[in-house]
C-alpha cells in the first residue's frame, strides 16, 4: 500500500503545474536573467587603466625628493612604465595642468605651496585613489618626520628601510577569488530547496479530510494517515531533490556558475534544503486554516521574504542583516542555506557549513513536531 501511495503522489505531483512551475520553470529562468545581468559584471571591474595625473614643474616635486620617489614607485614619471603601475604622468606648467583637467584629460593635478597639493574638479574612482595615495604619502612623511624629532637612532636601525618595504601581515588562503554576484545563484539555489514547501502544503492538504474528496477517502481507508503521510512526503521529497539537482547542473554546465569542488557537501546541502523547505510547506499546511490558494499564497511570500533579507534582490541587504540583526539571519533557512553554499566554496574548514546545517536540521525538526501536533488533533464528525 505505502509503494502504490508512493507512486501514485510522485505521478500526481509531476503533474501539478503550480509545482512544476514555482521548483522547476522560475528557478531556471530566474537563474538566466541573472546570468545576463552579471556574466560581465567581474570582467568590466578589472580592466583597470592607468589614472593620467599632471604633475607641476616645481622644486618641492623635482627629482631627488622624497615625493618624487614616492611618485615613481607607483607611475612613469621616472621614464621607465611598468605594467603594475597605478599613474600615467605628464609633467607641465601650472596653467598646462589647468588646460588638461578642464579639459578631461588628467584626473587631477599635483602641485606644491608649502606643502604638496591635489586638485581635482570632480569625484571619482580615479579621484578616490589619487587622494588616497596622496594622504598616505603626507601621513607617512609626517610619521617620519615626527620620528626623526624624538628617536633619531631609528633611522640607524633601519626604519626607513621598514617603511619603503613594508611586511605583509595577512597571507592568503588557497581558495576562490570573491565574487559578490555569486550570492545571488546561491540565494536561488537555496530558494528553490525552500520551493519544497509547495508540495509540503499540497501533500497536508491530501490528508486533510474537509478539504478535498480525495482526503476524505484517504481518512476512510483502513491504512494509518500518518503512514500515507509518510509515504506522500518521501514521495514530494524525491521529486524535489530530483529538480534540485537539474537547476543545479543547469547553473553549473549551462551557465558555468562556479559552486566550488567539494560536490559531496553541496549535494548534502541540497538534500538538508529539500528537507527543510518540506517540512516548511507541511506546517503552513496544517497551520493556515484558509483555503488551498491563500496556503500557496504564505509559503511563497514568506519565501520570497526570506529571499530579499538574504540579498537576492541586493547583496549589501544580506551584510545589513548581519550587522544590524544577526539573528534574523540565523532563523532564516534560506540565509542558512546560502550560508551553507558560500562556506563550502571560500572556506577551507567545514565548522562554520555544519553550524549552518545543524540550524537548518533543528529547523526542520520543529516544523515537523508542530505539523504532527496539529494533524493528530483534528477529528472528523463525518466526512
Amino acid at each position: 500500500m505505502s509503494g502504490h501511495i508512493f507512486r501514485y503522489n510522485f505521478k500526481a505531483m509531476m503533474r501539478t503545474k503550480e509545482v512544476v512551475f514555482w521548483t522547476l520553470i522560475y528557478p531556471i529562468a530566474l537563474a538566466v536573467f541573472f546570468f545576463m545581468a552579471f556574466s560581465n559584471l567581474n570582467a568590466s571591474t578589472e580592466d583597470f587603466e592607468k589614472i593620467s595625473v599632471a604633475v607641476v614643474e616645481a622644486p618641492g616635486l623635482a627629482e631627488g625628493t622624497p615625493f618624487y620617489t614616492a611618485l615613481g614607485s607607483v607611475s612613469d614619471i621616472d621614464g621607465e612604465a611598468a605594467e603594475d603601475d597605478l599613474f600615467s604622468v605628464d609633467v607641465t606648467t601650472r596653467e598646462q595642468a589647468k588646460t588638461l583637467l578642464s579639459e578631461g584629460d588628467v584626473a587631477g593635478y599635483i602641485y606644491y605651496d608649502g606643502k604638496v597639493k591635489l586638485a581635482v574638479t570632480g569625484s571619482g574612482f580615479s579621484q578616490t585613489i589619487l587622494r588616497a595615495f596622496l594622504d598616505n604619502y603626507i601621513q607617512t612623511s609626517a610619521t617620519v618626520g615626527q620620528i626623526a624629532q624624538l628617536n633619531p637612532d631609528a633611522f640607524r636601525q633601519g626604519l626607513l628601510a621598514d617603511i619603503e618595504q613594508p611586511s605583509e601581515h595577512v597571507v592568503a588562503a588557497p581558495g576562490n577569488n570573491p565574487d559578490t554576484t555569486v550570492i545571488y545563484f546561491y540565494t536561488l539555489l537555496a530558494m528553490t530547496c525552500m520551493y519544497a514547501a509547495l508540495p509540503g502544503v499540497q501533500e497536508v492538504i491530501r490528508i486533510q479530510g474537509n478539504l478535498s474528496p480525495i482526503a476524505a477517502r484517504i481518512n476512510l481507508a483502513p491504512e494509518p494517515k500518518f503512514r500515507v503521510f509518510l509515504s506522500a512526503l518521501s514521495a514530494a521529497a524525491l521529486l524535489q531533490f530530483i529538480i534540485i539537482l537539474i537547476v543545479l547542473a543547469f547553473m553549473v554546465l549551462a551557465l558555468g556558475i562556479d559552486f566550488g569542488t567539494k560536490t559531496g557537501f553541496i549535494v548534502l546541502t541540497c538534500v538538508v534544503g529539500c528537507v527543510t523547505g518540506l517540512f516548511f510547506g507541511t506546517l503552513v499546511g496544517a497551520a493556515v486554516k484558509r483555503s488551498e490558494g491563500v496556503k500557496y499564497a504564505v509559503v511563497i511570500g514568506v519565501v520570497m521574504l526570506c529571499c530579499f533579507l538574504s540579498g537576492m534582490m541586493g547583496a549589501g541587504m544580506k551584510y545589513m542583516i548581519q550587522e544590524t540583526a544577526p539573528v534574523a539571519g540565523w532563523v532564516n533557512p534560506v540565509s542558512l542555506l546560502t550560508d551553507a553554499f558560500y562556506s563550502l566554496f571560500y572556506y577551507d574548514g567545514l565548522s562554520r557549513y555544519f553550524l549552518n546545517i545543524g540550524l537548518l536540521l533543528a529547523f526542520s525538526a520543529v516544523c515537523c513536531t508542530v505539523t504532527c501536533l496539529i494533524l493528530r488533533r483534528q477529528k472528523y464528525a463525518s466526512l
